[in-house]
């Protein structure tokens, strides 16, 4: 099931534009990449400057920066809104490593404005779940969000659920004790343990609101990300599903996902 308590927060963003508050949110972060050398973390990382220009819409610049930049260094501008710090850092785009894409990165144009309180937390995960199997943990994990959007509230996190009914899904996942972003598949289902009536999509407890944002001591890091997918031996029905990798050359954005070819040369 999922119990949905809201203790709404303080919002400040009727005087804001989310306008103002935008980059490449960054999403999956493929193994031995430019992208996890570089340090970039899963959903609490927005890309907001390459090379000294910023990235205040979504076009073409980013990708052919990125091109324009191959086996060179790049400079990177980026926000992280857990530890609400800017950093600089510098990756090498290169197709010289085995696995997609020239960063091995996907992102997406969102904002990051009231981004803290856009996740839910678990509370209580049932035996035999759908969320016991993606390995989901009671009180230190926080629900983020998938590749296309971040679970604003609880009914976000439904909706999703619903869509994706007996298939999996992805779902990146921050641990409070690790510190750290995974990616977990999640198959939504109500054919586990009790009863129809009684059996919820998820099988947890999950909760939104002030009282469940992330504790004081997170925040003073930007955590790290696990790179690929955790989990996915626990399903069978997993065998013949294959994962879209995870390339650079994918940009998502609002609430469609866009595929963006490199510059031909």
């Amino acid at each position: 099931s999922i119990t949905t308590h809201n203790n709404k927060m303080g919002n400040n963003s009727t005087s804001n534009k989310e306008s103002d508050y935008v980059g490449y949110r960054v999403l999956g972060i493929q193994p031995d990449s430019p992208a996890e050398k570089g340090g970039l973390v899963s959903f609490f990382d927005f890309i907001i400057e390459a090379n000294e220009i910023a990235l205040t819409q979504r076009d073409s610049t980013f990708v052919e920066l990125i091109h324009a930049f191959e086996d060179k260094p790049l400079s990177l501008k980026v926000y992280n809104w857990k530890s609400k710090s800017i950093r600089d850092i510098t990756l090498i785009p290169s197709k010289n490593w085995p696995g997609e894409g020239m960063l091995g990165v996907t992102i997406r144009f969102d904002t990051y404005l009231n981004a803290e309180e856009h996740i839910c937390h678990v509370l209580e995960v049932d035996s035999n779940s759908p969320a016991e199997l993606a390995g989901l943990q009671p009180e230190i994990d926080y629900l983020l969000g998938t590749t296309e959007l971040d679970f604003k509230d609880v009914d976000v996190l439904h909706e999703t659920l619903e869509q994706n009914i007996n298939k999996p899904l992805e779902v990146y996942v921050y641990n409070s004790n690790t510190d750290e972003v995974r990616t977990v598949i999640i198959m939504p289902n109500a054919d586990w343990g009790k009863g129809p009536d009684e059996c919820g999509l998820l099988g947890a407890d999950v909760a939104q609101g002030y009282l469940h944002i992330l504790p004081t001591h997170c925040c003073q890091t930007i955590g790290k990300s696990v790179p690929g997918i955790v989990g996915v031996k626990d399903y069978d029905i997993l065998h013949d599903y294959t994962v879209n990798s995870d390339s650079i050359d994918t940009i998502t954005d609002i609430p469609n996902v866009l595929t963006t070819e490199p510059p031909t040369s």
